[in-house]
């Protein structure tokens, strides 16, 4: 199996959906996004499709095993912007824990990192079938290249499972909040490599 880093495109958007689907599975996860047609067709449009990567600042990444063609995971980036979130939700979805947790991660984004130059890894899934293979590290070392080309820092809000991967990768715990029973989300920043 070889498994290679491209660009993905807005043809990608469904693949990407389904392994954000996956990956993103515990209990707080599924309150917040059930397995809904509407929960699937909001974040196909909203979070994967073109009208969200036509920002110079953004990219998304995904790793296709080049065997089978399928894709297995996904990254986003960005460079110097704080992203405003999505602020619609679907219809199925827990709207208050929606708004809860992004919310709270946005607000800990602009705190933490103020207007310094720096790189923000937005998004990372893994599906459930090809973790444990080294992909999240692949994805999280694009963008570290990228950062230490250019002696910057990088951001990133972690979940439980992500934290000792990003650890491994030099990055150092700022901040948590706890947005659901049991569930305790990271900040987290790697400082600048000179």
């Amino acid at each position: 199996m070889t498994l290679e880093i491209h660009e993905a495109t807005s043809s990608d958007a469904a693949d990407l959906t389904e392994i954000f689907l996956a990956a993103f599975s515990d209990p707080f996860n599924r309150t917040m996004f059930p397995l809904t047609p509407d929960v699937r067709a909001w974040a196909t449009e909203n979070l994967f499709n073109g009208k969200n990567k036509e920002s110079e600042h953004e990219i998304f990444l995904k790793v296709t095993d080049t065997d089978s063609g399928e894709t297995v995971a996904f990254a986003k980036w960005d460079r110097d912007r704080h992203p405003e979130e999505v602020r619609v939700w679907p219809i199925s979805s827990d709207k208050g824990l929606c708004e809860l947790f992004f919310g709270t991660m946005e607000d800990h984004h602009h705190r933490l990192m103020g207007d310094r130059p720096h790189y923000y890894l937005e998004m990372l899934g893994v599906h459930p079938s090809h973790q444990g293979r080294g992909l999240a590290s692949k994805l999280l070392k694009w963008g570290l290249a990228r950062a230490d080309e250019e002696s910057v820092e990088v951001y990133l809000s972690s979940s439980p499972e992500g934290k000792p991967v990003y650890q491994k990768n030099g990055f150092e715990s700022l901040d948590s909040f706890s947005p659901f029973p049991g569930y305790e989300q990271l900040d987290m920043i790697r400082p600048a490599q000179h």
